[in-house]
């Protein structure tokens, strides 16, 4: 029995068929790339995201990235206080970032003894002095800025005595 042409089409057909995986996955390139601020300072934490998936990482100490995604999607690069910026890939295997600052992201965010959250996640009563009530009067120490005026707070000063201290209590003894 001669095979010829019937024995070679099958097994061409099939190395073709393996060749295909190979050709989807060559799509994918490595985009490597550093993020700063304006200081030229690198931003540890910045998230690097391929937009529309979960496919992401975040920068190291030095604000180093390096991220596996297709040759025409677009990275999204993001962290608090900065403007989320949405870079295209194009092809390119090196991306360099300036964080520029958000200034109005800035003024939602509190800072709590423990970390920081956006002012409309955090529960519980927050309480602060601006800079107007300060420059109101004119304070010789920091017990006279907050008195009446941070809603429970308890300042008791010892006075008479030179260098006598000051007992500020907050929401009571107990809290």
């Amino acid at each position: 029995m001669k095979c010829t042409n019937y024995c070679f089409k099958p097994l061409g057909l099939l190395f073709l068929l393996c060749l295909i995986p190979l050709w989807a996955f060559s799509q994918n390139i490595t985009v490597k790339g550093v993020v700063k601020d304006a200081t030229g300072e690198s931003v540890i934490g910045a998230s690097v995201v391929q937009k529309g998936t979960s496919n992401g990482i975040i920068t190291d100490i030095d604000g180093n990235f390096t991220l596996n995604v297709p040759s025409n999607s677009t990275i999204v690069i993001s962290f608090v206080g900065y403007k989320t910026q949405e870079i295209p890939v194009a092809g390119k295997t090196q991306i360099n970032v300036t964080m520029k600052e958000d200034t109005e992201m800035l003024d939602e965010v509190v800072v709590v003894g423990y970390g920081q959250m956006k002012r409309s996640d955090l529960t519980g009563s927050v309480v602060s002095v601006n800079d107007q009530a300060i420059n109101k009067s004119v304070p010789t120490s920091i017990d006279q800025v907050l008195q009446g005026r941070a809603a429970g707070v308890q300042i008791q000063a010892n006075s008479g005595t030179p260098g006598a201290s000051t007992s500020i209590r907050i929401r009571g003894v107990n809290s």
